[in-house]
């Protein structure tokens, strides 16, 4: 009889030796202990960048995940944070509105610590609205809630914000988007007193309501307003205000009443494509029944836009305005050519400076973005120049394919401006224009403030790159000459023709 082989030695099991068990085990040993070795606030900054439902998962780790997860200062939540693993959707669509409620009560349930920042999208919280109430009350009682974000994406309805938010005494920053805003007569507790920033983005409020929500927040330092509806009249008294943001697509009466500490400030007023950034709540002036032909005549935005611009002194509106920026240092305006027009149809015309006690005494830096060769705009500017007696710096953003296409002269503002103002100050001007041969976008407004600006130190034209084919080079020199060739009030002036790849942003 043969005998048995011996299996060969590279098919032969290889049992690991009791060393190798040991060092395997110290590795996986010293891979836990490196993660427990981190304190809370790195691991709660790790599962911030998790969904909530994957953080959520972290518990079983062991038995000190539980408490990191329950303590997580931070929570995030969309419309398909809690949907099942695999469904087909995308972030705006919940799959079962019941479960997402359930799930978040039971996060709520399991809190250690107070929510510091809580961030809330969806499009079922007005459907709910007593399930929400609880929720709300129960994150603005807890004595720890400083930041949050509440977001309607159920865009064709606008539902009131939960009250329990007015009363929420502990709030440093405050985002809604798509809220209608009643503003209880009487605040509970001390109610947003501590909030520093406020941003209501297609928000729905009365002049009332809008002006008792932002003088309620006496902490505030930075508030922005984008495209609220109804409000007509938006009035500021804010004695910590730092920063002021408003964006609006219909006309808007800002009255900055009281805001001392007040430095930067922005205004755009873009009036084109009513019957997209318009909507019934901007046309209805009361909660009462209207009649189906009224609610035709108010759906028909065109028209009430136009009515609007009609009833609007667009002067008297940017003169309200201005005249509360004495300190300010940075002011932006963006007006495209819609604005212009309806600034030319107001009977009366705008003043060549403000009243001397409104002058612009503090601002430093004007970034405008209009067609300042619009005779309407052009007086415009001239006004702002006149009335900011130590502006040093000025931009002029030429609206993208909207600018005029023949340049108001150099006489046009010498006969505007008055040399006793701005143009003792001026030291650094930039003009950015769409093309270097349209018109004459170097003459005019340029040519002026070279040759009166008496302590101007750069002006620089900036233009894009792809407008100017190789055999436009030429062209591009007589230019250069051409700006050499001016008169200059300061003989240390550097002029500058600067070609770009892309839209700048000031």
């Amino acid at each position: 009889m043969e005998q048995e082989r011996t299996p060969p030695a590279s098919k032969r099991a290889r049992m690991p030796s009791p060393s190798q068990s040991q060092a395997q085990a110290q590795a996986v040993d010293d891979a836990e202990d490196r993660l427990s070795a981190l304190d809370d606030g790195a691991l709660h900054a790790i599962l911030a960048r998790l969904p909530l439902r994957d953080a959520a998962a972290t518990a079983v780790l062991s038995r000190r995940w539980p408490r990191v997860f329950a303590t997580l200062p931070r929570l995030r939540l969309h419309p398909a944070t809690f949907n099942r693993r695999g469904y087909d959707g995308d972030e705006d669509d919940c799959e079962d509105a019941h479960r997402w409620m359930d799930a978040l009560g039971r996060v709520l349930d399991g809190r250690a610590a107070p929510v510091a920042a809580f961030e809330v999208g969806a499009k079922f919280m007005g459907l709910y609205d007593g399930w929400f109430h609880d929720a709300f009350r129960r994150l603005c009682g807890s004595d720890g809630l400083l930041e949050l974000g509440v977001v309607n994406t159920k865009y064709d309805k606008c539902y009131p914000l939960p009250s329990p938010v007015y009363s929420c005494a502990t709030l440093t920053s405050l985002d809604l988007y798509n809220w209608r805003i009643r503003v209880p007569g009487r605040f509970a507790g001390g109610g947003l007193r501590a909030v520093r920033s406020l941003r209501l983005r297609d928000v729905v409020a009365t002049d009332a309501d809008l002006r008792r929500l932002i003088s309620r927040c006496g902490a505030l330092e930075h508030l922005e307003i984008h495209d609220v509806h109804r409000a007509r009249n938006v009035v500021v008294r804010a004695p910590c205000l730092e920063k002021l943001e408003v964006f609006s697509f219909r006309p808007l009466c800002v009255s900055v009443k009281k805001a001392p500490r007040l430095g930067t400030v922005r205004l755009d007023l873009s009036y084109c494509y009513p019957e997209d950034s318009w909507s019934i709540n901007d046309t209805m002036d009361s909660e009462e029944d209207y009649s189906l032909s009224e609610i035709e005549a108010m759906c028909d935005y065109e028209k009430m836009a136009e009515r609007e611009h009609k009833q609007t002194d667009e002067v008297r509106n940017m003169v309200t305005f201005l005249r509360g920026l004495c300190g300010v240092k940075k002011l932006q305006l963006y007006l495209p050519t819609e604005y212009s027009e309806v600034l030319s149809k107001v009977r009366v015309s705008m003043l060549k400076r403000l009243p001397k006690k409104n002058y612009l005494l503090g601002l430093e830096t004007l970034a405008l973005t209009l067609d300042h060769n619009d005779k309407v705009l052009a007086t415009f500017v001239s006004c702002l120049l006149n009335s900011s007696p130590n502006l040093k710096n000025l931009i002029i953003k030429e609206v993208w394919g909207m600018g005029s296409s023949v340049s108001l002269p150099s006489e046009f503002w010498e006969e505007q401006v008055d040399a006793d103002c701005t143009l003792n100050h001026l030291s650094s001007v930039t003009f950015y224009i769409e093309s270097l041969f349209k018109g004459n976008p170097c003459g005019g407004l340029c040519r002026f403030l070279v040759m009166n600006a008496r302590v101007l130190r750069r002006l620089r034209i900036e233009y894009f790159r792809s407008k100017v084919r190789p055999e436009d080079a030429a062209k591009v020199e007589a230019i250069q000459r051409e700006l050499h060739r001016w008169p200059r009030a300061s003989p240390d002036v550097v002029l500058e023709l600067c070609p770009l790849d892309c839209c700048p942003s000031y």
